[in-house]
């Protein structure tokens, strides 16, 4: 008997250990979470959202036959469509209404860098911003910074990710209700990694012997 009470005080002391290693990248224990869901759904829709970036590569072989069919369009000044350069005469660089090049400007940008209302790139600047890093008012990516910021790494007011930072963070190892109401609004995948704990019905002493009586 004395031999299987120190079995068990040396499982509760590993347990402990693991548990206070596992905290700081983890957080508390959430019995109402399950973080394998969460990594998925998170996953599945960053990729999802993300899907115009990796797409950009093949961008430049279709605006390269474009070029060619598609005139120079000029809207006060500005070109409706510059490809690298091609219709605003900055080789290399798009600044149009619609721009993709080595970085675009534009109400909608692409490129290696972005900057626009809808800006897509490696590192990527607007009201609506994905890429590898994205900061803006709406950004998704690898590392995002918003207001709204959703991606592996994230940072804002409401902040999704495996890791985060903000006022209101659903991660790994933080949920807040705020951010949970928040995001299941737009993500309602995410219900599946968030349980409710069954209630704790407290039973008045000696209510089970009266009924059994």
């Amino acid at each position: 008997m004395e031999s299987l009470r120190q079995r068990v005080d040396l499982l509760e002391r590993e347990n402990q250990r693991l548990r206070e290693k596992l905290e700081p990248i983890f957080g508390a224990d959430n019995p109402c979470f399950d973080p394998a869901i969460f990594r998925r759904v998170l996953s599945t829709r960053v990729l999802m959202l993300m899907l115009p970036m990796f797409l950009m590569p093949l961008l430049p072989m279709f605006l390269a036959i474009s070029r060619s069919v598609v005139p120079r369009w000029y809207l006060g000044g500005v070109p409706v469509l510059d490809v690298m350069g091609h219709a605003s005469g900055y080789k290399g660089l798009g600044l149009g209404l619609v721009a993709y090049g080595g970085v675009g400007v534009g109400v909608v940008a692409c490129g290696g860098g972005a900057i626009g209302v809808i800006a897509c790139g490696g590192g990527a600047v607007g009201l609506v911003a994905v890429g590898g890093g994205a900061l803006g008012v709406v950004a998704i990516g690898a590392g995002a910074l918003g207001v709204v910021a959703l991606g592996a790494g994230a940072a804002g007011y409401y902040a999704l990710g495996q890791q985060a930072v903000g006022k209101y963070i659903l991660c790994m190892r933080r949920q807040d209700p705020e951010a949970i109401e928040f995001f299941t609004r737009f993500i309602p995948a995410l219900r599946r990694a968030l349980t409710t704990a069954m209630p704790v019905i407290p039973l008045k002493s000696g209510t089970r012997d009266t009924q059994e009586g």
